[in-house]
C-alpha cells in the first residue's frame, strides 16, 4: 500500500483530471440541452439556492451584470428561469428556476447522482467529514484565486 505522501500526491494529481473530466461532463450537458456550459452553471446556481438575483449571478459566474441580463433574457426564452420581483425588496428581481425542463436536467444529472450517492454512502463519517473540508476549503480559495487572478494582483509572498 502507499504510503501518505505517495497519496498526498496521487490525489493532488487526480485533482485537475477530475476537474478537467467535469468540465467535459457539464459541456456535454449543456450540449444535450441546448444551451451554453454558462448557462447550465447559472442554472446550477440558480437551483442551488446559491444565487438567487441577477447580481449574484454576475458575481458567482465572474460576469457583468449586463452580459448575466442577456444571458436570463436567452434562459427565460428557454423556459428555464424567470425573475420576479423580491417579496421583500420589490425594487431587486429573484431569478428562479421554471420547472419546465428541469426533468430533463434531472434526468441527465442522476446517473452521476446516483454514482456519487453510492460511493459517499461507502465512507464513514470521519472520511466524509475530511472530504467534506477538503471540498469546502478548495472552493473557498479558487473563488479567492479566481478574484486575485481578475483582479490582477501577485501572489501572496511573490
Amino acid at each position: 500500500m502507499a504510503d501518505q505522501r505517495e497519496l498526498a500526491t496521487a490525489a493532488a494529481l487526480e485533482i485537475p483530471r477530475f476537474v478537467s473530466a467535469t468540465v467535459l461532463f457539464q459541456t456535454a450537458m449543456a450540449e444535450r440541452l441546448g444551451i451554453s456550459a454558462t448557462e447550465l452553471h447559472g442554472l446550477q446556481l440558480v437551483i442551488s439556492g446559491a444565487a438567487t438575483s441577477p447580481t449574484e449571478l454576475a458575481r458567482a459566474l465572474g460576469m457583468t451584470t449586463g452580459a448575466v441580463t442577456r444571458m436570463l433574457d436567452r434562459m427565460e426564452t428557454q423556459r428555464l428561469v424567470e425573475r420576479v420581483p423580491d417579496p421583500a425588496d420589490r425594487r431587486r428581481l429573484v431569478v428562479r428556476p421554471l420547472p419546465d425542463r428541469l426533468d430533463d436536467v434531472a434526468d441527465l444529472y442522476s446517473p452521476v447522482a446516483r454514482f456519487f450517492g453510492d460511493r459517499l454512502g461507502r465512507l464513514d463519517r470521519r472520511q466524509l467529514a475530511a472530504l467534506l473540508g477538503v471540498l469546502a476549503d478548495g472552493r473557498a480559495f479558487a473563488e479567492q484565486e479566481a478574484a486575485r487572478l481578475r483582479s490582477g494582483k501577485p501572489e501572496n509572498g511573490a
